[in-house]
């Protein structure tokens, strides 16, 4: 095992060890198994049914995303992406992304840029998606209003910090949008504008964001496309409402909809965006917990619809990504060995 691999094991494990105890710190174990033992199996299988959906959606977005130059297909995509997730709950440092382009350019057909680019892109959606189901329920009225919502359980501070983020992350999606927009009417231009503002970046960093910037200008043709843009559009959507509404079923209390939903996956979200714990373990847990809280959910009630709303989806996601792997004859040590080959047919295409 090379070191790069083991420092991310053992940063992955310390840091997963470090949300755990911040998310445990407190507890009372009898009130915390009290509220798993209420839950309705029912909607354990309704969540499990969601994170399902959440795939598919995913499946489609990615196949609309995808150009369709010859020699390639877009065959066996849903296996490819569950895969992608259950090596994501498995092994740190998303590892699981490497997999899903790797599985993309050796089964598919796609080219290395096509392939890398496509989720550099479907990750930069992600955010914007998951940015939007934070802001939007912390600009509701109904949400803000003393006594329900956020501000029950939140201060002032708090509340006026949630809004000050709320202000920027609108602003960064806007800027975003508005950018794809750009790209879609005047791409020339957009590439003039990337090119001058490379210039602007120390010279080392150069050739690596040129071909980042090349890897996703490859998979940019649906933009040119009215319908397949709100498609994506649509969507994207659909994943984070399908987190939202699991949050939603798994609380089950009088006022919690689907906005406290979006707002409590959003802190999820952010818990997993740190990269190198294994299965989002601990830091998933910390950081959605605060977002439960600031929703009014009571603290051990939020424990535990935090558990369930990490268990639910890694249990099915992994068992039906692990039943994908097995049938389509597909081995670590091979994705490890395409994965240095696609990383030199990516540059070796950029020189």
């Amino acid at each position: 095992m090379k070191f790069s691999r083991a420092a991310q094991w053992i940063l992955g494990t310390c840091l997963a060890a470090a949300g755990l105890l911040i998310f445990f710190r407190n507890v009372d174990p009898h009130r915390l198994a009290h509220q798993l033992s209420r839950t309705n199996p029912l909607a354990l299988a309704a969540c499990a049914g969601l994170s399902v959906c959440t795939l598919w959606f995913r499946t489609l977005r990615w196949n609309i995303m995808l150009p369709s130059p010859p020699m390639s297909h877009k065959k066996q995509l849903f296996p490819i992406v569950t895969i992608a997730f259950m090596i994501n709950n498995i092994l740190p440092a998303r590892m699981g992304e490497a997999a899903r382009a790797v599985l993309l350019w050796r089964r598919n057909g796609f080219s290395a840029a096509v392939s890398i680019g496509s989720l550099i892109l479907e990750r930069g959606i992600d955010v914007l998606a998951l940015s939007a189901s934070f802001f939007v329920p912390v600009f509701c009225a109904p949400l803000m209003r003393p006594g329900s919502g956020l501000t029950s359980t939140a201060s002032v501070y708090k509340t006026v910090t949630l809004q000050s983020c709320a202000i920027l992350l609108s602003a960064g999606v806007a800027a975003a949008v508005g950018l794809l927009v750009a790209y879609s009417l005047f791409p020339v231009l957009v590439r003039r504008m990337f090119a001058v503002c490379l210039k602007m970046v120390p010279a080392r960093a150069h050739p690596r964001m040129q071909r980042i910037g090349m890897d996703i200008a490859s998979t940019l043709d649906w933009t040119f496309s009215a319908p397949k843009a709100a498609a994506v559009t649509a969507l994207s959507v659909c994943i984070v409402l399908c987190y939202g509404l699991m949050v939603v079923i798994l609380t089950k209390e009088t006022g919690f909809g689907i906005l406290q939903g979006l707002f409590a996956q959003a802190f999820a979200a952010l818990g997993a965006a740190i990269p190198l714990a294994p299965g989002y373990v601990g830091t998933l847990h910390a950081v959605m917990l605060e977002g439960l809280v600031l929703c009014g959910t009571a603290r051990d009630k939020a424990q535990a619809v935090t558990i369930l709303f990490h268990a639910v989806p890694y249990i099915t996601v992994t068992l039906l990504g692990l039943y994908y792997f097995f049938s389509m004859n597909i081995t670590f040590r091979d994705i490890s060995e395409a994965e240095k080959s696609i990383e030199k047919e990516d540059q070796a295409a950029h020189e």
